[in-house]
């Protein structure tokens, strides 16, 4: 296993919007994240555990998630960074960390959806790396792709539903795509996969007695701009997600787009 993606790893990528690459984290990183885990759900009890926006800051955002330094060292993992060099070039923003918990027996799906319906970043190019921390099976809530959705690389129409056993309330229109079509995402705890930001997605809800951990790490290149006046215009959406406060991280190369404010939420 290797850090460095292979050319038809590459082309997975750029045909059907998501990878696994043949990467897995050592033993004792991710020992390390667990350990980081139970800890971060201490410290954090009064939240629910499903969904959890930005351990990586030790200033807490409008979640009020109290985050560590530590996350930001797992975030920017050089492995992680030079696999997503290979996909989205040498200057990379990490702009974004969330952990999805999905506790047994009652962990919230997630509907279907694009990423591209939140963020503020033009133009808009970002990836995610999901990573493990517990093994995903068919039946624990899995992300789940529709292969090629990203393909046309347009925002396609979403519409609102509050539910309470969802994490997310803005849902990708039917007409887009075909549900049969959906690939579950079956990995290992300490695995890792890559998805585009036009890449419509999902998950069911965790019944089962085990939990279904994830970290995601939001990367963007440098040659796009994260509009920060854009994320507080659009705010009352999602106000929980502090799209208009980021703090955005220079971790790779430089900033090619000159625009991107790394001021903002220190």
């Amino acid at each position: 296993m290797t850090a460095r993606l292979s050319q038809q790893e590459i082309d997975t990528y750029r045909e059907k919007g998501y990878l696994v690459p043949d990467y897995r984290l050592p033993d004792a990183l991710l020992e390390r994240m667990l350990a980081a885990y139970e800890r971060l759900l201490c410290d954090n009890a009064a939240l629910g555990s499903d969904f959890l926006l930005g351990p990586h800051l030790e200033n807490p955002g409008a979640q009020g998630v109290k985050g560590s330094n530590e996350w930001f060292g797992f975030a920017t993992t050089p492995d992680l960074l030079d696999m997503a060099a290979q996909l989205i070039g040498d200057d990379i923003i990490l702009w974004g960390t969330t952990i999805f918990g999905k506790p047994a027996r009652q962990g919230k799906g997630t509907p279907w959806h694009q990423d591209s319906d939140y963020y503020p970043i033009l133009p808009l190019e970002t990836m995610t790396i999901w990573i493990a921390l517990d093994d995903v099976t068919h039946d624990n809530g899995p992300m789940r792709f529709i292969p090629g959705s990203h393909r046309r690389r347009i925002q396609y129409s979403h519409h609102r539903e509050e539910r309470e056993d969802h994490t997310i309330f803005d849902v990708c229109d039917s007409e887009h795509f075909d549900e049969s079509e959906a690939e579950d995402l079956i990995i290992r705890a300490g695995q890792v996969s890559c998805h585009d930001v036009y890449m419509i997605h999902g998950s069911g809800p965790n019944l089962t007695d085990r939990r279904r951990a994830a970290f995601v790490v939001r990367l963007m290149p440098a040659t796009s701009h994260y509009d920060h006046a854009l994320g507080r215009r659009t705010a009352a959406k999602n106000a929980s997600h502090d799209y208009g406060c980021r703090p955005l991280f220079l971790v790779r190369g430089r900033d090619v787009c000159g625009k991107n404010d790394f001021t903002v939420g220190r």
